[in-house]
């Protein structure tokens, strides 16, 4: 469940570190919604991933305990099963959706103390950051009580495959301690975050969250949403998800409704919310029968981390080609030997990979003793000889093979007399592969490559429908518009008043000016429009990917518009 600590210090490891400095004198333009750094929360990254806390209405039954399944894809693309238990105080439960505000609010405190072990905090700190104005005897009380839940709090995670089963535990708080003068009313706190948190965390182990964002959020399936979607925005504009892997795995949705369109109905509130927070710009159904949906940033929201990193961009399939080609270059190979075997890989996605394997492979050999003259050689002749992508992939996986062997031999302290030319055998000899062939050791490690590319091949098909998602996106903003303008005005009028005496009771939308309104009531009717009356994704990718993009989906007439919205 946790990664692997880098020993070493950690990025905020030390006090008064320049980027903490540069942070407090304003350098960074924070998001316009919070207007400073100072709001940012920091959790732990797993931690902050797992749905610990649970509806106030079930704490009257004791929760203490909960069960949350789902899986993780490791590194060389093996899918495992794991198994989240979160344990609470036997006698008072899991922490409530108020509990988790309070957690939020100490990862507020703990980024302002630069990554302390022990913060520190006054009651009406805590307050402040959770908006509340008046503190009182029932705020200590509910302080009092959401430490008692958190001191308690345990997680349990099991990891299990076919050939091994893994088991990690881990507290949350090391220590945690209350006081509370009644006469002066004055609540001095500190808690203690374990080793296992902080070295993590230091390690870079960490996702940010805007805390005055959250705190303005209604539900616990609102703000979980939100915390996940602000580490799933660092990667990526849009998100393509299972419903109900979004749900049990990060809604805290434990039992998800057996039909999509029951879950869409708990779902599309909870968006509608971050939409007009400014978190979501929109959402749509990719495919019902797979339960997959595509949620999209909206423009003005910028995910907290990236003001503390630069993202980088996404690349072309010929950017990537060319990357590939470079790669090649800076391991080693003469730039005329690089172009040949790109131009003999081709810029398909799997003779990219090929590439991008090769460039890596030939770094590790040399730095495990072979001679760059012969892995030139060896990686030359594997491409000019090549009929098919499954040539070049043999060679590469024999490369790879004999430095896993060598691996081994050494990780086990036995004997290796001449590694490198072990390597250059396996990649040039038929006859020392067949010997080697039939072991389970080989066998493995080939499984192990294909699920790594087929792991890199899926993130690659993501990555394209992520662009048809914008190229549709444009296209039903377009399509929506046109189909309002050729509205009645008779019609369009209706459906304004309509809107508007369907808000008009919100109390947010009472507080907004008249103009406000009137482009919020705007924005839902061209939203009804897109949603009743502009092709769904399923059916435009279709024509899309026939090669009939160009051509206008079948006009509606103003009659029939007008019926159907």
């Amino acid at each position: 469940m946790y990664g692997k600590n880098q020993k070493g210090s950690g990025m905020f490891q030390v006090p008064g570190s320049p980027l903490m400095e540069t942070l407090y004198a304003g350098s960074y333009t924070p998001a316009a919604h919070s207007g400073t750094l100072f709001n940012l929360c920091v959790e732990e990254e797993n931690l902050g991933s797992i749905p610990f806390a649970v509806l106030e209405q079930r704490v009257g039954k004791r929760v203490a305990s909960i069960e949350v399944r789902g899986s993780k894809t490791l590194p060389d693309g093996t899918e495992v099963q794991v198994i989240w238990q979160v344990q609470g105080n036997s006698e008072l439960g899991l922490p409530t959706e108020q509990d988790l505000d309070i957690f939020v609010a100490l990862g507020v405190l703990t980024f302002r103390n630069q990554f302390a072990k022990t913060v520190h905090f006054q009651g009406r700190e805590i307050a402040r950051i959770l908006n509340i104005a008046g503190v009182h005897g029932k705020f200590y009380n509910r302080l009092k009580l959401a430490m008692d839940r958190f001191i308690a709090l345990r997680f349990r995670a099991i990891m299990q495959t076919d050939q091994s089963e893994d088991v990690k535990w881990l507290n949350v708080f090391q220590e945690a301690s209350f006081s509370l003068d009644r006469k002066t009313g004055r609540c001095l706190g500190s808690i203690t975050w374990t080793d296992k948190i902080i070295q993590s965390m230091d390690s870079g182990f960490f996702r940010l969250v805007d805390a005055k964002r959250y705190m303005m959020l209604d539900g616990l399936t609102t703000k979980y949403l939100y915390r996940y979607l602000a580490v799933a925005f660092e990667r990526f504009d849009v998100v393509l998800i299972d419903a109900r892997k979004l749900s049990t795995e990060h809604l805290g949705i434990i039992k998800p409704p057996k039909y999509f369109s029951r879950l869409l109905q708990t779902l599309e509130p909870t968006l509608e919310q971050l939409q007009r927070e400014e978190v979501v710009g929109s959402w749509h159904i990719v495919s019902e029968k797979e339960w997959r949906m595509a949620i999209r940033r909206h423009p003005n929201y910028r995910p907290e981390r990236q003001l503390l990193e630069s993202g980088v961009a996404g690349m072309d399939d010929e950017s990537r080609f060319q990357s590939s080609v470079q790669g090649l270059q800076a391991a080693g190979l003469p730039t005329e030997l690089a172009a040949a075997m790109g131009k003999r890989a081709g810029s398909s996605p799997e003779g990219v990979q090929m590439l991008e394997r090769a460039a890596h492979l030939l770094v590790r050999v040399v730095a495990e003793g072979v001679m760059l003259h012969a892995a030139q050689q060896i990686l030359e002749k594997s491409f000019d000889s090549a009929t098919s992508i499954d040539d070049c992939r043999e060679t590469l996986d024999w490369l790879e093979i004999g430095l896993c062997y060598c691996e081994q031999k050494k990780g086990t302290a036995q004997a290796l007399r001449n590694g490198a030319g072990l390597i250059v055998k396996l990649a040039r000899d038929p006859q020392s592969r067949q010997r080697m062939a039939g072991g389970e050791f080989v066998r493995g490690l080939r499984t192990s490559f294909r699920r790594r590319e087929a792991a890199a091949m899926r993130q690659h098909e993501d990555m394209v429908e992520r662009e048809l998602l914008g190229e549709y996106e444009q296209f039903a903003e377009r399509e929506a518009r046109r189909l309002l303008a050729e509205m009645p005005d008779e019609v369009r009028r209706q459906l304004h008043q309509e809107k508007i005496s369907q808000m008009a009771p919100q109390e947010r939308f009472q507080k907004l000016g008249k103009q406000l309104q009137q482009e919020e009531a705007e924005s839902a009717v061209l939203t009804q429009v897109r949603r009743h009356q502009v092709a769904p994704f399923e059916k435009w990718r279709l024509r899309r990917l026939a090669r009939q993009a160009s051509l206008p989906f079948s006009p509606v007439s103003a009659n029939e518009l007008a019926a159907a919205v």
